[in-house]
């Protein structure tokens, strides 16, 4: 008996042994790292654990706004921008943030239109601008647009390299000027910055009266023709056009402002071989005519040093005054017009002699 105790109690105490260390063994394993495992397993990234890790450390950083008010260089428009933010200014009328390790990021600019838009013009710019900002970007979809009168607001994400961004544009119409806020951070954290950023936009204030006497529609870019045959500084608020139906071997490109009271033509016409003198005024008529109207009128014809011809014209149908350059350039001929309404001369003669001197050929 005492045999078969003993040997009872040893083959107890071994499994009680083994039970024992079984579960000391469980308790070692927390159940976080059960659901780590977990999600490996599954191979769906959406649920992986080191993500959703990274996030949760983003979700805790606190953005803060600056104690201190920037106010342009033009004293035209006031905005409160996050705390540590780097700043730095593009002459008096813009300002561009960004947090030390680039992820996220605004502009603030103003433009001066000369006047105050209707919604219809006031629209027509913010779509000019909304192109020029994103017509490079991959993967640009709008998300939501807030429209009333006098200011729109446009989020959209898109993608930059290989990483995905979402954002806001603001714009706010006041007096003769357009007030435009961009903000935007990597999707991945963009959540963090959507309260701030609406903040920044209540922040802002706006004086147009500081831009009396500014240069109107002072945003320009250099657009290059689709052949690189000439080059020319066109305000971003300007929408483009391109014809290359209407007159025989000529492409026509075009830029009108938001308000269609004024515009840039460039004509040029493709013969083939070297264009004559005479070949050359009377083309140069034709293609002014399908454009602007059979009645034209020249008032002014000028020769230039440089060789171009230089011409002062109106069309009665139309009510509108024009200036047009024009040139032969080898087997091709280019006319560059600047068009404006006579009530609008005042407001846009200036800018368009500006964007004329812009213009060069390759």
């Amino acid at each position: 008996m005492k045999l078969h105790f003993s040997g009872v109690f040893t083959l107890l105490f071994l499994i009680g042994f083994i039970f024992s260390t079984a579960c000391g063994g469980e308790s070692v394993k927390a159940p976080v790292d059960e659901e780590k495992e977990t999600g490996s397993i599954t191979n769906t990234p959406t649920i992986e654990k080191h993500p959703e890790e990274d996030t949760s450390s983003i979700e805790q950083t606190t953005v803060e706004l600056s104690d201190q008010l920037y106010t342009s260089p033009s004293g035209s428009f006031q905005i409160i921008p996050p705390k540590g933010w780097n700043c730095s200014e593009t002459g008096e009328f813009q300002v561009n943030c960004q947090t030390p390790d680039q992820t996220a990021e605004l502009q603030a600019r103003i433009t001066a239109t000369g006047y105050e838009l209707v919604q219809e013009a006031f629209l027509s710019f913010t779509h000019a601008e909304l192109v020029h900002a994103y017509s490079e970007i991959k993967e640009y979809v709008e998300i939501k647009r807030l429209e009333g009168e006098g200011r729109l607001t446009v989020t959209a994400s898109w993608r930059k390299g290989e990483i995905y961004w979402k954002g806001t544009d603001v714009f706010i119409r006041t007096g003769g000027t357009v007030f435009h806020l961009q903000t935007a951070a990597q999707q991945e954290s963009s959540g963090i910055y959507d309260e701030v950023f609406t903040k920044i936009a209540e922040s802002a204030e706006i004086f147009p009266s500081a831009l009396l006497g500014s240069p109107l529609y002072a945003h320009r870019k250099t657009h290059t023709s689709r052949d690189a045959i000439f080059e020319i500084d066109i305000p971003t608020a300007w929408v483009k056009y391109e014809d290359a139906k209407s007159i025989t071997k000529t492409i026509i490109e075009g830029f009108f402002s938001p308000d269609m009271r004024a515009s840039v033509q460039i004509a040029v016409y493709w013969h083939g071989e070297l264009i004559e003198q005479a070949l050359k005024a009377e083309k140069t008529l034709e293609i002014m005519r399908s454009l602007y109207g059979h009645d034209l009128q020249i008032s002014h014809d000028k020769a230039l040093p440089d060789g171009r011809e230089r011409l002062e014209w109106y069309a009665p149908n139309k009510d509108i005054n024009g200036i047009s350059y024009f040139d032969s350039y080898g087997s091709s001929l280019y006319v560059l017009c600047i068009v404006w309404e006579e009530n609008t001369q005042k407001i846009y003669l200036p800018l368009l002699e500006e964007i004329t001197a812009s213009f060069s050929m390759e």
